[in-house]
């Protein structure tokens, strides 16, 4: 079952350890006792001093739920003193600790305490931060839908670099783990960001779901191991940046292997990856309909986006609109191109006025290792071939235009057949974008203002080179 915090009175309590990380075992019974040791060495740590004796009361009314008046009749402290002077610095101090990006007051100390404590229950790596959270709305509730209802023991968040997929895990863990209604016993969260072996990995899970487990010898035995906890325990388990795993092809493998046991043996719990790429093993597990569940993680929504910006110093509505449309939402190189336009331009509207698309470095180093590590020949010249017809003046290019004048255009015979498992690819990847023509029905294929700046400017020669000596010759 989830733990959190009843936060209900109980005379009878004992007093907390003094480690303020309680176990997730004390959650259920903390008492108003064990909430003062955690606040006390909190408040201690951030001010170097303790709750004060006016400080306390106002800690315990507002605990029991009393007003300023009540505390003072219980007190030897006047009301105003208690609420204009005591509690409003308290709370503020408060809001710093465990506030969590939310303004603590009387009303919400109780809340604001669980959720700080219920952190804890998070375990594995380090949970990235989401006090400041935009949008998702409808994400978050699809997601809680498909991980209440069990159907699924895997689902993929696929989508470009800085798109928001690790922060919407996160706030989606965050949120579940304060919600006993899941009743999962155990939240993990694990980045593979460093590519640890798969069998660090494992045995990391296990060292946190039974620290007294004896490490069989072999991979598959601990594999086996672990799916017999996590038929007994409901989990839920994030596997974040998972398409690290491109960088190095033995661990592609045997982490492929490890997810698709995952995915196609019965256990009751639910494990959520992130990744740019949806592998081909994914795309079989949809198509052979196992519990496994993709989904494509697009920009912030206009309105949340506007506030992204907003809190970034850019509030022009009609400049708003044209960055979104320009970086297609993408909060990660919203928040680099507004930080440039302050950096190098200072006043906004000298940027405006010289317009151009700017390519954040993260996401240019990022684009460096897929197109020369990953793309063949063809893909770089899909990708030049759209680059260039936008250009022209064609937001999206129909796959009926690309199948007959790609080949004219290129001066090479093509398969046809790769080159649609090419556009596959390449719209697995993150790279192109597909629409269905509302009128004809016909799927075009667009290149992000960002991708196409990329591909036409190539910095270091990747894109445009490539030998299109091995393209096959086919219908």
């Amino acid at each position: 079952m989830a733990y959190s915090a009843s936060l209900q009175p109980d005379s009878s309590s004992a007093n907390a350890p003094s480690d303020i990380h309680l176990k997730s075992s004390t959650l259920q019974k903390l008492t108003l006792e064990e909430a003062l040791d955690v606040l006390n060495e909190l408040v201690y740590q951030a001010r170097a001093k303790s709750l004060s004796e006016p400080e306390i009361i106002v800690v315990r009314g507002a605990w029991y739920d009393q007003s300023y008046e009540e505390m003072s009749e219980n007190s030897s402290y006047k009301k105003n003193y208690l609420q204009r002077r005591v509690a409003i610095d308290l709370f503020d101090l408060l809001t710093k600790i465990i506030g969590n990006g939310e303004q603590v007051c009387k009303r919400n100390f109780q809340t604001c305490l669980q959720a700080f404590i219920n952190q804890d229950v998070i375990k594995g790596s380090k949970l990235p931060d989401v006090s400041k959270f935009y949008g998702r709305t409808q994400e978050l509730v699809y997601l809680k839908e498909l991980i209440a209802t069990q159907q699924f023991n895997c689902i993929s968040l696929v989508g470009v670099a800085g798109i928001g997929k690790s922060s919407l895990a996160a706030k989606l863990m965050s949120d579940i783990s304060k919600d006993k209604n899941f009743g999962f016993d155990f939240f993990i969260w694990k980045s593979v960001a460093y590519l640890p072996t798969i069998e660090d990995l494992i045995s990391e899970l296990l060292e946190i779901l039974d620290p007294q487990f004896i490490s069989p010898n072999y991979t598959q035995a601990k594999i086996t191991l672990l799916l017999k906890i996590l038929k007994q325990k409901h989990c839920l388990i994030v596997l974040d940046e998972l398409e690290i795993l491109y960088q190095n092809p033995k661990l592609n493998l045997d982490y492929l292997i490890f997810i698709r046991r995952l995915v196609e043996e019965n256990h009751q719990s639910c494990i959520i990856v992130t990744n740019r790429v949806l592998f081909d093993d994914f795309v079989e597990f949809i198509n052979t309909k196992r519990p496994f569940q993709f989904i494509r993680v697009e920009g912030l929504d206009t309105d949340s986006a506007i506030k992204f910006l907003g809190e970034r110093g850019i509030t022009d509505l009609k400049r708003c609109h044209q960055l979104i449309q320009t970086y297609r939402g993408n909060p990660s190189e919203l928040a680099d191109v507004v930080n440039r336009i302050h950096n190098m331009f200072g006043n906004t509207e000298i940027f405006f006025e010289n317009p151009t698309t700017l390519v954040s470095k993260k996401l240019e180093n990022i684009l460096n290792k897929m197109v020369g590590n990953i793309l063949d020949s063809i893909h770089k010249q899909i990708m030049i071939y759209l680059a260039e017809k936008t250009v022209e003046g064609s937001e999206s290019i129909t796959i009926t235009t690309i199948l007959n004048n790609f080949k004219l255009t290129h001066k090479v015979s093509i398969s046809t057949l790769d080159l649609v498992k090419a556009l596959e690819n390449l719209e697995r990847m993150s790279l192109i974008e597909s629409v269905k023509n509302p009128i004809t029905k016909e799927i075009c294929f667009i290149l992000q203002p960002v991708i196409k700046k990329y591909v036409l400017t190539d910095t270091l020669g990747i894109v445009h080179n490539f030998d299109s000596s091995n393209l096959k010759i086919a219908s």
